[in-house]
């Protein structure tokens, strides 16, 4: 399904003419399998998902703490904290002082550069083919849509938990 073709869906959905229950759940679906793509690579590697997560985090932002990732991974932070741990420990990243002396900020060593080089050259490979196939035009319009999507519905879930009943 193309992706105009999705949101249209879920404008429909919103009106109350289709059951947004199937509705999310399929956009779920779709999610799912994105991460699965990325499962995939992080398996080759001996990775989890999380911890590709993690690096390409680490490999964007050389300021990032645990803190950081936590924050947009939305994983907690003894999960964050065993990733690092393994990845200090393959000697792929290394914590140096940060703003404080609790702060500690992530960066990777050589080796860690090099074998996160390695897999930005697998997932290179298919994001360009997908992008591609998409085009600029339907890729730009999902990824403006999608976060407008995301944000509102944090927002309404920020609204619905913190309701006084």
């Amino acid at each position: 399904m193309r992706f105009r073709t999705i949101i249209m869906v879920l404008k429909r959905t919103m009106e109350g003419k289709m059951d947004y229950r199937k509705i999310m759940s399929r956009f779920s679906a779709a999610l799912n399998q994105v991460n699965a793509a990325y499962a995939v690579i992080a398996k080759k590697y001996g990775l989890s998902y999380n911890a590709l997560m993690v690096m390409y985090i680490i490999a964007e932002d050389e300021t990032v703490t645990q803190k950081n990732i936590c924050d947009i991974l939305f994983l907690s932070k003894s999960t964050v904290h065993g990733i690092l741990l393994e990845l200090i420990k393959n000697k792929y990243v290394v914590l140096i002082s940060g703003k404080n002396k609790k702060e500690k900020r992530i960066i990777f060593t050589n080796n860690g550069e090099e074998f996160f080089s390695a897999i930005l050259k697998d997932t290179e490979i298919f994001e360009k083919k997908v992008l591609d196939f998409i085009g600029e035009k339907d890729t730009l319009f999902f990824l403006e849509q999608s976060e407008r999507a995301a944000n509102y519905m944090l927002s309404k879930v920020n609204e619905t938990i913190n309701r006084d009943d």
